[in-house]
């Protein structure tokens, strides 16, 4: 019992030396931005910076300020009238640059466009995409320069675009007849379709078709591609859903080592059904690799081009 109560006095001890750490941060941030000792001035200003609202809470900063709004949306409209077409808020420790001005918006993607090219550290990129590793989550720099050249040049050129049209045509077609067959089925006359669901599985289709030469959508997939289809699609959705719903986590980087809801063992479990996946792709890419050299008019699989 005993041990117990030792445990439970360290964590809190560690939690409250955090919290302090934090909040003497947080002071010795805002006299930098100010200037001045003095936490009890209205605005934060400084050439430097954008205009911060005050109201910021140790930790958490500015997120009671939205959660008590109904309409965020509003909320940012009416700081925006009091100070200015770009100001600060600091979305728990994270800052972020609130900017509701045409001209100010032309000037971040124009003139300071090197500024604004990089993209933020999130834990959905870090537990989803091998710590910021794949091309869409990766910080501007050099590794990202790297890899979009390979992309360019090797994956994305005119002429791999060009030999795989063959696999879009057929997609395309088929797609095209599924939907004449439904319009049949229904005595050749009008039919509702839902072309939201429709358009998904024919551009995941044909994404699937040049990656890894596989269809996991539709009526139309191989039987020996059912198991394989229903874990794919499962993986997708759920990598979607945790992609937009991280941002406790990135607010708050602390909440995803306690891990209250789950979400970051969830988003591990997901990422190990995607290596399993795309793993399963290689393996077959590699025994197909003789066949491809000995028949080299067979369309590849972009798999096949990065091996």
């Amino acid at each position: 019992m005993e041990s117990y109560m030792l445990l439970a006095q360290a964590i809190a001890t560690a939690v409250v030396t955090f919290l302090l750490y934090e909040l003497w941060c947080l002071r010795k941030k805002v006299r930098k931005l100010t200037k001045s000792p003095s936490l009890n001035s209205k605005v934060v200003v400084n050439k430097k910076y954008a205009p911060e609202p005050p109201g910021a809470w140790p930790i958490i900063g500015h997120l009671p300020l939205l959660v008590s709004a109904k309409q965020p949306h509003r909320a940012f409209a009416a700081l925006a009238e009091k100070y200015g077409p770009a100001f600060m808020l600091r979305m728990g420790m994270s800052p972020m640059l609130i900017v509701s001005s045409r001209e100010v918006a032309k000037e971040c993607y124009t003139a300071k466009d090197h500024v604004f090219a990089t993209r933020p550290v999130t834990t959905a990129g870090k537990l989803m995409a091998y710590d910021h590793s794949v091309m869409g989550f990766t910080p501007f720099g050099t590794y990202w320069r790297e890899i979009r050249k390979i992309a360019t040049v090797e994956l994305f050129s005119a002429r791999r675009i060009g030999m795989l049209k063959p696999v879009r045509q057929s997609e395309v077609s088929l797609w095209m007849k599924g939907l004449h067959e439904k319009w049949v089925h229904n005595g050749k006359s009008s039919v509702s379709v839902e072309l939201k669901s429709q358009l998904e599985e024919l551009t995941f289709n044909l994404l699937m078709q040049m990656v890894a030469g596989k269809r996991y959508y539709g009526s139309n997939v191989a039987k020996a591609d059912e198991k394989m289809a229903g874990l794919f699609r499962h993986a997708v959705q759920q990598f979607n859903y945790h992609l937009g719903n991280s941002e406790m986590y990135d607010a708050l980087p602390f909440m995803a080592w306690l891990d209250f809801k789950g979400d970051a063992k969830a988003m591990r479990n997901t990422q190990k059904d995607l290596d399993y996946i795309m793993q399963t792709w290689l393996d077959e890419h590699r025994v197909k690799a003789d066949q491809m050299r000995a028949t080299p008019s067979t369309t590849p699989e972009t798999s096949s081009m990065c091996l």
